[in-house]
């Protein structure tokens, strides 16, 4: 979070409290916090088809009925969803490891897409300053091309603010030519330190 310290300077006359041999009241530090460019919470995302507002998210928790499903693309914030049913998709092993979601579009338009598209859930994003950007490097230091990214710019300044990181893992979570599962990351814009990993889920692959 960025903060920023600003110095104030109180010089008052003798008669009003201030030493007598300087005339100067020593200085305070006024604390100013500054909201983050990024959105706060830990958001997942889903891909999504345009058509009929169907969500697939891969995931081991479902998303909430009722909640809101952000659609974005390389241009803009499309709209949102309200999702309002939610069916498990069972692996080989029997098990829900994603979600399909049905909803009803509540604002925006979805019928002329730019580019890549993904719904992100959880969190908001800025309406107006919201896009999918390319970036030249993994956050988690992976080679590039080995894990499937999207980033976000959250106030269009070019830089991402939210990155959602997809690779085939083993069972310790590490990236592997031989996955045993499907790891996604969330990382996110902590200035100064740069990016920083938010969340950290794997999906066993079972076929």
């Amino acid at each position: 979070m960025r903060v920023a310290l600003i110095l104030v300077g109180a010089v008052l006359s003798a008669s009003a409290g201030a030493s007598p041999r300087t005339g100067v009241r020593a200085g305070r530090v006024v604390r100013i916090e500054r909201k983050p460019a990024g959105p706060t919470g830990t958001p997942r995302y889903c891909t999504v088809s345009i058509n009929d507002n169907v969500g697939y998210c891969i995931t081991p928790t479902p998303p909430e009925i009722g909640s809101r499903m952000t659609v974005i693309d390389n241009a803009r914030v499309l709209g949102t969803i309200r999702i309002s049913s939610v069916q498990g998709i069972a692996d080989g092993c029997n098990q829900n490891t994603s979600w399909m979601t049905q909803g009803t579009l509540e604002s925006g338009d979805l019928s002329t897409p730019n580019g890549a598209i993904i719904g992100v859930i959880d969190v908001g994003l800025d309406p107006r300053n919201a896009k999918l950007v390319n970036v030249d490097k993994s956050p988690s230091g992976h080679p590039i091309g080995t894990d499937t990214i999207y980033a976000i710019d959250n106030n269009n300044d070019g830089a991402a603010d939210l990155e959602f990181v997809q690779f085939g893992c083993d069972d310790a979570g590490n990236m592997s030519p031989m996955p045993t599962g499907l790891c996604n990351e969330v990382w996110s814009a902590k200035a100064p330190r740069g990016m920083e990993r938010v969340r950290a889920e794997r999906v066993r692959t079972c076929y």
